[in-house]
């Protein structure tokens, strides 16, 4: 496939949100992304085959489910996307070095660099949430919003965990209410019809 045709793809609503479900869900299967992204099932495995094409996302067999799940060049596809957006909300967004380099979870870091994450993160994620409390934005919207940033609210725990530094309480509590703002969207049903 040429590269125009990747492209392609990836500038359409539909695949975006489809990859973007995947990194929320982490491990899922093509009946939940049809769901998440409101479109057919035809459409969806037709969509997460030309992911399959492109090296995003690869298929496993359990039993008889067949599980879809990110490639790490479909997470890196996704740090961008996920820079794409907040600089389209009018955030500043990290170059994508920086972003492979904080979330790289072997990465040995300080408790500064810890903090300046959480700020940073903190403040993509209020921002989102804020839309939902603020402005009563459509619920799924918001959910496929704050969705991609699961992965990176984990990657600060466990560098929080393998730390030799103490990290101030400041920090903590703002990761803490963070998981919160997360977990408060990520949990709420949304309303059909």
């Amino acid at each position: 496939m040429t590269k125009e045709y990747a492209e392609q793809l990836f500038l359409q609503e539909k695949p975006v949100l489809a990859l973007l479900a995947i990194w929320s869900f982490q491990k899922t299967y093509a009946s939940v992304i049809t769901k998440e992204i409101n479109s057919t099932f035809a459409h969806t495995t037709k969509i997460l085959s030309k992911m399959e094409d492109h090296g995003l996302v690869q298929f496993s067999v359990e039993g008889r489910v067949k599980y879809v799940e990110l490639t790490e060049h479909g997470y890196k596809v996704v740090d961008a996307l996920k820079d794409l957006i907040i600089a389209l909300e009018g955030e500043m967004s990290e170059s994508l070095e920086e972003a492979e380099a904080e979330n790289d979870p072997s990465a040995d870091i300080d408790s500064d660099t810890i903090h300046d994450r959480i700020e940073r993160l903190y403040t993509s994620i209020s921002s989102i949430y804020n839309e939902v409390q603020n402005n009563g934005s459509d619920f799924a919207s918001v959910q496929r919003k704050i969705g991609p940033f699961s992965r990176d609210i984990q990657l600060l725990i466990s560098a929080i965990e393998q730390s030799e530094d103490d990290i101030d309480d400041d920090s903590l509590d703002k990761l803490s209410e963070m998981q919160d703002m997360f977990d408060s969207v990520m949990k709420q049903k949304v309303k059909t019809g």
